[in-house]
């Protein structure tokens, strides 16, 4: 069932007969409206996550390879290894075939390990199998119907067998993005000053690639040749426009070949539409500095789906992609947003994402992605009072980038307000982070203590400048801030370690946490004044420290420090 990362939500909440609820809601979400019983011979394609064999095992295994030190470290997981322990029993795959045999109903598998599975059948078998009650809802701003239902059951000889089902009681987020990523660069909002200055020649360029380039101290020098792989995310529609990196490259680095490019790697038929109409605003820049900032490392955009709001099934069915290739990419970058944990339409899908990142983490794979714009959390709502971390950044087999801003005469990096950071409601805090996280509550001054849960996973774990310039549709576009811009230039710089250490001999980072809260305090640049904001500014969020905390996590990245510590490993 639900593994022991899960602080809330218990899976078995309810019996009714012969049947064990495993979820319920009262209603739909705001934005939602029932229109009717959804059509009885309409076909739904339903998935089931199986329990897992023993994914606490797995948990134990990614934190000894990924840890510098272990004896373990840097023995990564084939395929196989990790389906062994993620499988289900031989016992839950009799029970759960049998039980769908019985409605002349078949089951596909839908992972290598054979942990969820899919289902095609009809309105009435899901009705009857579940004990659920589909009907047709539409979202009242972009008129977008979905069929769900608002509670639903298993067989109670299914209850340590299969977790749960998707599509049920999880809605796509009514606005089809969560919320805002973006801010503008020139919010006015006042800025503390921090030791962390660039020259004098970056005035009025700052947020330029070459001046991160000397901010960050990475080398332009071309990437060495190795099996190095980087993969960019792009979900729902987000799209990287070729002739857009042609021109950033022409800008920016006149000293690499402007033809430059990246391949194309489709999930769900995601595509990556070249028209001027389809230039992204999310896609665009990720891919355009990465190829900036990496010189050379192959890089792959990963396209997955064509629905902008149903980001966690997607980011899912990405990670199983993922898992099913012989040789993924040794990073990831993922700038997606599901939204705030509290809107996250399943914690059981927020765990199961979780557990198919942990699984990545144990193949070698560096999985790294932005946080959010709003600070402690929590969007602008009526009575905000709790603080509200985003995900998956909240997942604790992920590497969580925060943001940092230049200050306004734009000399120096410090601390920026808008920093996704806080204590995860999901997940419980990973043992990486004891010391680090416990020194900061020790050390703070935090007034709200009661808006979050000290004991869950912090985050962020790292930050980086949260304002770029990139070219949208042939044009400059330097007007806008977000942690979209910061986890692409910290996965870059990832993927550029990466690659001087396969180009040497060495296995890539893999699952970086443990490195990252090892060296923290030798190999990031430390922020230790101003503060996030929380419920858009209503409340203060948390303080800047010494060491990590839920701002900035350790700070920006140093990138000569860092190489010198991962050419030791």
């Amino acid at each position: 069932m639900l593994n022991n990362l899960v602080l809330l939500f218990p899976l078995l909440i309810g019996t009714r007969g012969d049947f064990v609820l495993v979820e319920r809601r009262d209603s739909p979400p705001p934005g939602f409206s029932r229109i009717g019983s959804a059509p009885a011979n309409d076909v739904l394609n339903l998935r089931l996550a199986l329990a897992q064999g023993n994914i606490e095992g797995l948990h134990d295994t990614v934190y000894e390879i990924s840890t510098p030190g272990n004896s373990r470290y840097g023995q990564y997981l084939t395929a196989a290894e990790v389906a062994q322990y993620v499988s289900p029993s031989a016992e839950t795959l009799s029970q759960v075939n049998s039980w769908l045999a019985a409605s002349d109903l078949t089951a596909s598998p839908l992972t290598p390990a054979g942990d969820w599975i899919s289902v095609n059948m009809t309105i009435t078998q899901a009705n009857s199998l579940l004990a659920a009650d589909f009907a047709t809802f539409q979202n009242e701003d972009t008129n977008q119907t979905v069929v769900r239902t608002l509670s639903y059951s298993i067989p109670s000889a299914l209850k340590t067998s299969v977790d749960w089902v998707y599509p049920t009681t999880g809605f796509p987020t009514a606005s089809g993005g969560g919320f805002p990523t973006f801010i503008n660069k020139t919010s006015g909002a006042p800025v503390p000053k921090a030791p962390r200055a660039v020259s004098d020649d970056c005035r009025g360029d700052i947020w330029t690639l070459p001046c991160i380039l000397q901010l960050y101290g990475i080398s332009s020098t071309p990437a060495k040749p190795a099996a190095n792989l980087f993969g960019v995310s792009g979900f729902g529609n987000s799209f990287a426009n070729k002739r857009d990196l042609k021109t950033f490259l022409q800008t920016y680095r006149p000293d690499m070949n402007p033809n430059t490019t990246f391949d194309l790697l489709s999930v769900d038929d995601g595509i990556n539409n070249q028209l001027p109409a389809g230039a992204g605003i999310l896609g665009n820049p990720d891919i355009q500095w990465s190829v900036g900032l990496t010189s050379g490392v192959p890089i792959t955009f990963i396209s997955t789906g064509t629905l902008p709001n149903d980001r966690v099934s997607e980011m899912l069915d990405q990670a199983h992609y993922l898992l099913s290739m012989d040789k993924p990419p040794q990073t990831i970058l993922n700038t997606g947003l599901s939204g705030l944990e509290s809107q996250v339409a399943s914690p059981q899908m927020a765990v199961s994402l979780c557990n198919a990142y942990a699984q990545l983490a144990a193949r070698g794979i560096s999985y790294i992605t932005q946080t959010s714009i709003w600070g402690a959390g929590s969007v602008p709502l009526p009575g905000c009072q709790a603080f509200d971390p985003p995900f998956p950044a909240s997942c604790p087999f992920v590497t969580a980038v925060g943001a940092t801003e230049f200050t306004t005469d734009e000399t120096e990096e410090t601390a920026s307000m808008f920093s996704g950071g806080g204590f995860s409601k999901f997940f419980k805090r990973p043992p990486y982070q004891d010391a680090a996280v416990e020194a900061y509550l020790k050390a703070s001054n935090n007034t709200h203590t009661t808006a979050f849960n000290a004991s869950g996973r912090a985050l962020p774990d790292v930050a980086a400048i949260n304002g770029v310039d990139w070219i949208f549709a042939g044009e400059v576009i330097n007007f806008l801030t977000t942690t979209e811009y910061s986890a692409t230039i910290f996965a870059s710089v990832v993927a550029l370690l990466t690659n001087e250490r396969i180009a040497a001999g060495r296995p890539g980072l893999g699952f970086l946490n443990p490195l990252i809260y090892k060296y923290g305090n030798e190999a990031f640049n430390d922020f230790q004044t101003g503060g996030s904001w929380a419920c858009a500014g209503a409340l203060p969020g948390f303080n800047s420290t010494k060491g990590w905390d839920p701002v900035t996590g350790f700070g920006s990245p140093s990138y000569p420090k860092l190489l010198e510590i991962c050419s030791k490993l």
